[in-house]
């Protein structure tokens, strides 16, 4: 059991993942998004979507060929903003992957006041708060979308979510930086150990990439300004320069376990714990102490982690500092670390869901992902970087998230007992 205020113990509600929804400049769809990240496929290339000039930044991973309004109802459409329509497609996805259906109020058979939303974002709706400024500026003050307010705002593809789907329990949305969808992961698991909830689609969504939303986060530091792709996004590699914008929504489908296992769903694993701790931004003490608070509130040691989904941030400072947070829990080199979003660019308040994605589908395939980009690993960071898709049984991942500010929030994922049967069964 974790000893801080508000851990959580292995002996509460117990919770599961039961459903996955990806909207990725990867792909559109688990599967396809799954096989292009083993493949080391990256989505990282120069901005195409607005006129990049006169800015000191040059590659994103963007989403190619997303139509709406072939996931969201039109009347929906018009009244939010596209990082709200990655989201509507990603819960829809991961509804309908779940068995719990995808046609929104009463589909599947949700209980709306026991299923809640607990989504990250940092951004808000860039792309219609940017045109708002246009038709304010450059056409006159009525032309302006009368949902501009509602649609940027950070909470909106929560309540969208909602709408669409009929969901009425306990949701919250969190804005925590890199580590706002983590912030989602953690509250929507404990609003179901704690019996608040007993579904919750957490996860989040980001649409950051317009002239004015790069601008932005350019101000940050975080960003990259290398111009070719191959030199874009490069975790702890000797010449990383910064991270890479990307954009999209994960959703996952959590579910109390009793609950999952009454109604005959598939499991993927389990949320065992999930614990955050603030410090500041160069300290590793925070990140091993998340690290540390977790694995002891999931009953596990540093020797039972199979893979460390890192942060992975990219920059001198943020790569050292998380790279002796490792080192220090897990001893230099002493567990397999991946990147995954060096290959589809860093999504905020998608990242954390997008990567216990991949910790799930590698539970269930026995694969580690590569790290895309990363030549040679800096030899001040002490971690066994995993460059290529590695062959393993995983029974336990971490994924670890970090905000420039310095909150830290560790997720440990475990095989299930019945995903330990089927795996001893398929090897047999």
């Amino acid at each position: 059991m974790s000893n801080a205020p508000g851990g959580t113990s292995r002996t509460a509600r117990r919770v599961v993942i039961t459903g996955i929804g990806v909207v990725n400049p990867l792909a559109t769809g688990t599967e396809t998004f799954w096989e292009a990240v083993l493949a080391k496929k990256t989505a990282v290339g120069a901005i195409s979507r607005f006129d990049a000039a006169g800015l000191p930044v040059r590659l994103a991973a963007e989403i190619a060929g997303f139509k709406a309004t072939d996931h969201v109802p039109r009347r929906l459409v018009v009244k939010s903003d596209l990082f709200a329509h990655y989201a509507i497609a990603a819960s829809g996805q991961a509804l309908a992957d779940a068995g719990l259906g995808d046609g929104g109020p009463g589909d599947g058979g949700l209980d709306p006041f026991r299923t809640g939303i607990s989504f990250g974002n940092n951004s808000g709706g860039w792309e219609l708060c940017e045109r708002g400024f246009r038709e304010y500026y450059e056409q006159h003050p009525t032309m302006i979308n009368p949902w501009q307010a509602t649609a940027w705002f950070p909470t909106a593809a929560q309540g969208f979510v909602s709408i669409r789907f009929g969901i009425r329990g306990f949701s919250k949305s969190f804005a925590a930086d890199r580590a706002s969808g983590a912030c989602g992961l953690l509250h929507g698991m404990r609003s179901i150990s704690r019996g608040r909830n007993d579904v919750v689609l957490a996860g989040g969504a980001e649409a950051p990439l317009t002239r004015l939303g790069v601008a932005a986060h350019i101000t940050t530091g975080d960003l990259s300004s290398a111009a070719a792709p191959e030199d874009g996004y490069l975790p702890f590699d000797r010449e990383r320069g910064g991270l890479v914008l990307g954009e999209g929504a994960t959703v996952l489908v959590l579910e109390e376990r009793e609950h999952a296992l009454r109604r005959g769903a598939r499991i993927l694993g389990e949320l065992a714990a999930a614990e955050q701790r603030t410090s500041a931004p160069d300290d590793p003490d925070g990140p091993a102490r998340a690290l540390t608070a977790a694995l002891r509130a999931a009953d596990r040691g540093p020797g039972d982690t199979d893979v460390v989904f890192a942060e992975g941030a990219g920059s001198a400072q943020g790569d050292a500092t998380e790279a002796r947070a490792l080192a220090g829990v897990f001893g230099e080199g002493g567990v397999p670390v991946t990147v995954p979003k060096a290959g589809y660019g860093h999504q905020y308040g998608a990242s954390a869901a997008t990567e216990l994605a991949c910790a799930a589908l590698s539970i269930r395939d026995g694969a580690l992902p590569p790290t895309p980009g990363t030549r040679t690993v800096d030899e001040r960071c002490a971690v066994d970087l995993v460059t290529e898709t590695r062959p393993r049984a995983v029974r336990t991942a971490v994924v670890h998230s970090r905000s420039r500010e310095g909150t830290n929030v560790a997720v440990v994922l475990t095989a299930t007992d019945r995903q330990d049967h089927e795996h001893d069964r398929r090897v047999a």
